[in-house]
């Protein structure tokens, strides 16, 4: 048996699609069918079925997998003495996640990951939008909406907190804001609801429908620019609001929005031993940020 067509068999089976398979090994889809071909050959053994699905594993296959996850970490291993490195899994993770969530948590604490791992590479892809949970769109998934899907595990990362903003032109040129109700002699940047289509941010609408809504944005940072810009208050993050010297805290003791952030791996990526690495990473991270997330004031 040739040992390299193993690896060719464990990224059909992670996710699914020869395209997708390719694209995460850097090479043709036609040259993960001819290695996997082969692998059948060598072994006598039909190793997938093609589905709607994709291609899923046979009988065969799933006997054969395990043994090609030890292989598998066992090279990588011997790797790793060999070049004096000890053993670092090597290989890319595909983060999709938040815009704000992935653009201002996530990705400053990718230092530490990369100290202690620098066999992993990272591709961190931000949405405003639902996921579609595609096979092979990603390996985690950080996201507010928690899927009611089979094929994924889903954990609780962390909590966090949206209150209100707003630039300090904006407050003293306007009417002073002391009860939630003084909100209606003010404008407010809000979500495009519809785009968005999240059920979590749906409960809020009651704290927009006291002000005069003049700029939605599924666009996350997009929302925090304007109130900074004096467009209007904004109801967003701590995380990314806190830090901010161009915003004020407003109604903080009256007016809060919490929130969840969940983490989705697909199943079949749950033995993948660089998963799970970058899964705890995620998970250690947000304890790290547990202060920005929810402020204790």
């Amino acid at each position: 048996m040739n040992l390299e067509d193993l690896r060719y068999f464990l990224e059909l089976t992670r996710y699914g699609r020869l395209t997708v398979a390719a694209e995460r090994m850097g090479v043709e889809h036609t040259t993960i069918r001819r290695r996997i071909s082969a692998l059948e050959k060598q072994l006598g053994q039909r190793l997938f079925d093609k589905t709607p699905r994709g291609w899923t594993p046979t009988a065969a296959g799933r006997r054969l997998l395990p043994y090609a996850q030890r292989i598998e970490a066992e090279a990588d291993a011997a790797r790793g003495a060999v070049t004096d490195d000890g053993h670092s899994p090597r290989g890319t993770v595909r983060i999709v996640a938040t815009d704000g969530f992935g653009g201002s948590v996530i990705a400053p604490g990718l230092s530490r990951l990369r100290r202690v791992h620098p066999g992993i590479q990272i591709e961190l892809v931000t949405k405003s939008h639902l996921l579609d949970y595609g096979v092979g769109e990603f390996d985690l998934a950080v996201t507010i909406h928690r899927p009611e899907r089979p094929g994924f595990r889903i954990d609780h990362l962390c909590d966090y907190e949206l209150r209100i903003y707003g630039s300090p032109d904006y407050l003293a040129g306007r009417s002073r804001i002391r009860d939630p109700d003084d909100l209606a002699d003010h404008d407010m940047v809000w979500f495009v609801a519809s785009l968005l289509d999240l059920p979590e941010l749906q409960s809020a609408e009651d704290i927009a429908a006291r002000a005069n809504v003049v700029f939605r944005t599924t666009n996350l940072f997009a929302q925090v620019e304007a109130a900074a810009a004096g467009v209007g208050l904004g109801l967003v993050p701590c995380f990314l609001a806190d830090g901010d010297r161009r915003l004020r805290p407003v109604l903080h003791d009256r007016i809060v929005a919490r929130r969840t952030f969940w983490v989705i791996t697909p199943n079949r990526l749950l033995n993948t031993e660089r998963i799970a690495i970058v899964a705890e990473h995620l998970a250690e991270t947000a304890r790290l940020a547990a202060d920005r997330l929810i402020p204790s004031s």
